[in-house]
């Protein structure tokens, strides 16, 4: 099941915002904060965390 996000205004631009318990969850796992995501548009829009390697 899709989880649903809501796209905000943010000053001339939207954004999605991500909450703070998946970024945490994440830099658990890596151990570095995140601070970049790619995003995919290809009929879906796919947004992933780029870990530090």
């Amino acid at each position: 099941m899709p989880i649903i996000r809501k796209v905000i205004q943010v000053g001339t631009s939207r954004a999605v915002s991500l909450p703070k318990s998946w970024l945490t969850l994440i830099e658990r796992e890596t151990g570095q904060p995140v601070k970049e995501v790619t995003m995919e548009v290809n009929g879906c829009l796919m947004i992933q965390a780029i870990k530090p390697k």
